[in-house]
């Protein structure tokens, strides 16, 4: 196997020059997959009921896994084969949560967002402040809470254990890669694991933690938090939508309610995508998967709304990614790619932010590309460079209950991948070209305005929208 990957990784150079674009569609179709979307290596570990033996064998299978990515450079991989080795010595004697920030430190190592262990690792099986928390542009807030601390709903952490949050962040960064931003987002969940911020040397206890920071009403205050003991099965929710009010008979309570008065973006928490009208003829177009979901085909959800501003010709259209993770791009890259004429030349507002991320990026970058000025990206910085490694797989570590995520395909937007051992030869059928996709409007996502009710980024759009009609007006 691992001469076979070796093969395939330097692009087959012994076939000689590859050319996706001269194969028909069945070699196309089997080359990318053997190319780039190849499996992890078998055979996976089983499960364990011993703990020490069960590290010892995840530790043991991982060790293959810088020969899967393709995203470390050679200094990062020679440091995770290093830190790879380490481990297998150390495997059986660490706590669970200090194996699995063992295991996200190697992978961070690749400073790339995709390379990366699952979601979950940090929200199940370990212990957890039964609060939800999410970063706004003014610190870290508590919008979910479990009933008997609804109190602290609203209330803004600037510190835990008696580290400042920026603190904290600057030591937990290595165990993710990308952008700072993505790093952040992607670690909030381990501030509300004692157990994980002890296996990261930052507090005593892994059973609770001391809050302090300020109330929603503005008084100060310090207090000791419980955590509690969560398994594998434990109940999770996307930290992005965080931000929408909680279902009925959820076990927390939430900041926001379903009877308030909600912008669009909060008021469709039971659905992906979303479509509706806007002041001053605007059209709303919540866009938050690349790929079907339960309800609604992408498909079907994207005809309606071409239809839609073809038979309304809205001023301005607001397509709104920020709590977009990606997907499948080629689902959306039509309707992107088309979008500036189908709005016959209005304004295209797009909302970004570090949770658009993968197919996401690809699709607002095929839509500015398309639109050009037309097209305005509004908010905060999608959550990847221009430049970036997808696709791949994952080794399953099930022992820990840990999914590590390995890349294997390299995507540039700005500027050309020419080589086409490592390219992904996909997006040469559908192509991608931008200088940059840093917001044309700032409008970062505050809790001021979250507790208000407002969206940043649209009132941004209703103000720009304002002069520009002041201005038609006037000539």
């Amino acid at each position: 196997m691992r001469w076979l990957l070796a093969l395939l990784v330097a692009g087959c150079a012994s076939a000689g020059p590859i050319d996706p674009s001269a194969m028909d569609d069945a070699t196309f179709e089997r080359e990318l997959a053997a190319r780039f979307q190849y499996g992890p290596p078998e055979p996976a570990p089983g499960n364990v009921e011993d703990q020490r033996a069960g590290q010892i064998a995840d530790a043991e299978y991982l060790t293959r896994f810088p020969e899967f990515d393709r995203s470390y450079s050679r200094a990062s991989r020679t440091q995770a084969e290093r830190l790879l080795a380490q481990l297998r010595t150390d495997a059986g004697s660490l706590s669970h949560e200090q194996f699995v920030l063992r295991v996200a430190e190697i992978a961070a190592l690749a400073d790339n967002g995709h390379t990366s262990i699952g979601k979950n690792a940090f929200k199940k099986n370990t212990p957890r402040l039964p609060l939800r928390t999410y970063q706004f542009a003014e610190g870290l807030y508590v919008v979910w809470a479990a009933p008997q601390f609804s109190d602290l709903l609203g209330a803004r952490i600037d510190a835990i254990d008696g580290h400042s949050i920026e603190s904290i962040h600057t030591a937990i960064r290595r165990y993710a890669g990308g952008t700072d931003a993505h790093r952040q987002r992607m670690l909030t969940a381990m501030l509300e694991s004692p157990a994980l911020l002890q296996a990261a040397g930052l507090v005593s206890s892994r059973d609770a933690l001391t809050l302090r920071g300020v109330l929603l009403s503005g008084a100060p205050f310090e207090r000791r938090i419980e955590a509690e003991q969560r398994d594998r099965s434990a109940w999770v929710s996307s930290s992005q939508r965080l931000l929408f009010p909680v279902w009925e008979d959820a076990p927390m309570v939430s900041l926001m309610r379903d009877g308030d008065t909600l912008p669009a973006y909060l008021r469709h928490r039971t659905e992906l995508f979303s479509l509706e009208s806007l002041p001053d003829d605007g059209l709303y177009i919540g866009l938050s998967h690349n790929a079907d979901t339960d309800e609604t085909p992408i498909a079907t959800f994207l005809h309606s709304a071409a239809t839609r501003i073809r038979a309304e010709h809205p001023a301005y259209v607001v397509l709104d990614m920020r709590m977009n993770g990606g997907g499948d791009y080629t689902t959306t890259y039509a309707f992107a790619r088309a979008l500036p004429q189908t709005a016959n030349g209005a304004p295209i507002y797009v909302f970004t932010s570090p949770w658009t991320f993968s197919a996401a990026i690809t699709t607002v970058a095929a839509l500015k590309d398309a639109g050009g000025d037309q097209v305005i990206i509004v908010g905060e910085a999608v959550g990847d460079r221009l430049d970036f490694w997808a696709e791949g797989g994952s080794f399953n570590l099930p022992n820990a209950f840990v999914q590590v995520h390995y890349a294997t395909g390299r995507h540039i937007y700005d500027g050309p991948c020419s080589d086409r051992a490592t390219c992904f030869w996909l997006n040469e059928r559908y192509p991608v070209r931008v200088h940059t996709l840093v917001p044309d409007i700032a409008a970062p996502l505050t809790f001021a305005a979250y507790r208000e009710r407002r969206d940043p980024a649209l009132d941004a759009v209703l103000v720009r929208e304002a002069r520009r009609r002041s201005s038609a007006r006037t000539h």
